[in-house]
C-alpha cells in the first residue's frame, strides 16, 4: 500500500490496489475545509503515479470512504474538481462504504448521478457519431 503525502495528519489517501486499468484508493480522515486544499494534488500525484508505472489506460477510480471521519461543502467541492479531471480522461469514479452524512450531501446536491456516471473513454469518429445519432433520435 502507498499513502499520498498529505502535510496534514487530519487526512491521508492510501492505494489499496492497482492494476493498468483500475486504481483503488482509501480516504481517511477529513475531506472538508480545512483539508480540501490537500485532496486535488494528493490525487492528482496516485493518478501521476499510476500513469507512470501501468501508462495512460487507467478507466476507473475507485474511491473507499470507509474512514472519512468529516466531509463538507469544501469536501464536495474537491471531489467535483476530480471529476472535471477524470470524467473527460475516460476515468470512471466509483464511491464506496459512504457514510450516510457524505451520501446524504451528494444527494441533497444532486450530484451523486453526476460524479458517478460512466466516462467515455477515446472514442473513434465513428463511434462519438453513432452515439449522437442516438442522443438525438426522436422517442416513439
Amino acid at each position: 500500500m502507498t499513502s499520498a503525502s498529505c502535510p496534514s495528519a487530519e487526512f491521508t489517501l492510501t492505494v489499496q490496489a492497482a492494476d493498468a486499468h483500475t486504481l483503488r484508493v482509501a480516504i481517511h480522515g477529513y475531506l472538508d475545509y480545512d483539508t480540501s486544499d490537500e485532496f486535488t494534488p494528493a490525487v492528482d500525484e496516485l493518478l501521476d503515479a499510476h500513469a507512470e508505472q501501468h501508462g495512460p489506460p487507467l478507466r476507473h477510480l475507485h474511491l473507499d470512504w470507509t474512514d472519512l471521519t468529516a466531509f463538507d461543502s469544501s469536501g464536495l467541492s474537491a471531489l467535483l474538481a476530480l471529476h472535471r479531471r477524470t470524467h473527460p480522461a475516460g476515468i470512471t469514479l466509483h464511491l464506496h462504504h459512504q457514510p450516510a452524512y457524505f451520501t446524504r450531501l451528494l444527494e441533497v446536491t444532486g450530484v451523486m448521478g453526476h460524479l458517478t456516471q460512466h466516462a467515455r473513454g477515446a472514442a473513434s469518429p465513428a463511434t462519438a457519431e453513432a452515439a449522437s445519432d442516438t442522443a438525438s433520435a426522436p422517442v416513439p
